[in-house]
């Protein structure tokens, strides 16, 4: 079963898309010295003269929508600019946009370092640091933006924010909200519990009225597997706000784990008929509704499920995975390494498995085989497969002995 989260929360993708239409004009550039030309000065202006060519070269090719050349000329310019904070913080959003997040992560760090008071150069940084699936240097990140925004808030209360995701203006306070809920859950995936349920808890104190706070606790019960504290807060959460997909899935994913499969299901599929739920959360259900019917056999409407979440959401990897399962289950071999490849491929962070939960270990083992051997990690595909084989779900063993024959003649 797949968690569901707020689709405010791990933005990664958004970062550069609101920024870049900004550019690094040559006004932004260091200021020019009037001098002779035989004074020892001049050199300065020479380099003055050549950092301001490179970037109005690239702000050229970045209005033309050329973002490879944008990205050259403006890291030109960082080697002669080399304390430009705005300078890194846009060579940082280039590279994430062209899918090079840990060359972005170094350039926002070299742009935090010139200016640690800008929580949205810090923001890109928890952002990068998501995408890269480290989550210890996301929290850390994460928990200096929600100390800006503290400051701010105490500060200048009134001040409106950029969202960095969205490009969006919004309150100094609902940025502050957004950002407590987002390190509380980037906590969990960390595996700090302490940080994530003190984000928690002041984000219910910050906000009583919200529902906000109990899902982000809520979410830390979940993953500490205290079911009961969790479904106590998510029924709080439908209560209020019936529609509420996270509070809906997660709750069937409780009753998933509780092999309330019925309940289960009723849960995902009301998700479904939520009049304005997001393409996101469709999928994610439709995927849960899948591997419930998987468990039972039902291996076509399984297979129609799965199709469908891929075909809401192509970009999620979800979808891809449970696809996958299926098609190891049925003997599909070489098309379920297919799937699994398009799965791992779109899970680089590893959210997607992070967030996935299995009442029997032996499913996790499938997965985790499947990937193993996707990287070409074959002696912990063996070690996987045989547990798998030795366990206690009977729909895996021909599965297993298959992959354990298959990955034994290939070292041959």
């Amino acid at each position: 079963m797949k968690s569901g989260k707020r689709s405010r929360r791990l933005l990664v993708g958004a970062v550069a898309s609101a920024l870049l239409c900004v550019g690094f004009t040559a006004s932004q550039a260091a200021p020019r010295a009037r001098v002779q030309a035989n004074h020892p000065a001049a050199t300065q202006r020479r380099s003055n003269q050549t950092f301001e060519a490179a970037a109005q070269r690239g702000d050229t090719y970045l209005h033309q929508g050329n973002r490879p050349a944008a990205l050259r000329e403006f890291e030109t310019a960082t080697t002669l600019a080399p304390t430009n904070a705005k300078l890194w913080q846009l060579v940082g959003d280039l590279r994430f946009s062209l899918d090079k997040a840990p060359e972005a992560l170094s350039a926002w760090e070299r742009a935090a370092a010139l200016q640690p008071w800008n929580d949205a150069i810090v923001d890109r940084l928890a952002r990068g640091a998501v995408r890269v699936g480290d989550y210890e240097r996301a929290v850390a990140a994460e928990t200096r933006v929600v100390s800006l925004l503290a400051d701010t808030l105490e500060s200048a209360p009134e001040t409106m924010r950029t969202d960095v995701g969205t490009g969006n203006a919004e309150p100094i306070g609902h940025a502050y909200m957004n950002h407590l809920g987002v390190l509380s859950e980037l906590a969990v995936l960390s595996g700090d519990f302490t940080t994530a349920e003190e984000s928690a808890r002041k984000l219910m104190k910050f906000a009583p009225d919200a529902v906000d706070g109990k899902i982000a606790l809520a979410y830390v019960h979940l993953h500490a597997a205290e079911y009961d504290d969790a479904e106590d807060l998510y029924r709080e959460v439908v209560a209020v706000a019936p529609g509420n997909a996270t509070a809906l899935n997660n709750l069937g994913n409780i009753l998933y784990m509780r092999k309330d499969f019925n309940g289960a299901s009723d849960l995902f599929e009301r998700i479904l008929e939520v009049d304005d739920v997001s393409e996101y959360s469709q999928s994610i259900a439709l995927a849960n509704l899948g591997e419930l019917l998987q468990l039972q056999s039902a291996f076509k409407d399984a297979k129609a499920m799965y199709d469908q979440a891929i075909a809401i959401q192509p970009k999620g990897a979800w979808g891809y995975m449970g696809l996958a399962a299926l098609l190891d289950v049925t003997g599909h071999y070489d098309e379920a390494t297919d799937r699994m490849i398009d799965g791992w491929e779109r899970d680089q962070n590893h959210l997607t498995r992070l967030n996935m939960h299995f009442y029997k270990d032996e499913w996790t083992w499938q997965r985790d085989a499947l990937i193993a051997e996707v990287e070409g990690d074959t002696p912990l595909a063996q070690q996987l497969w045989g547990k798998i084989l030795s366990g206690d779900v009977p729909m895996l063993k021909k599965s297993a002995a298959w992959h354990l024959r298959t990955l034994s003649l290939s070292e041959r």
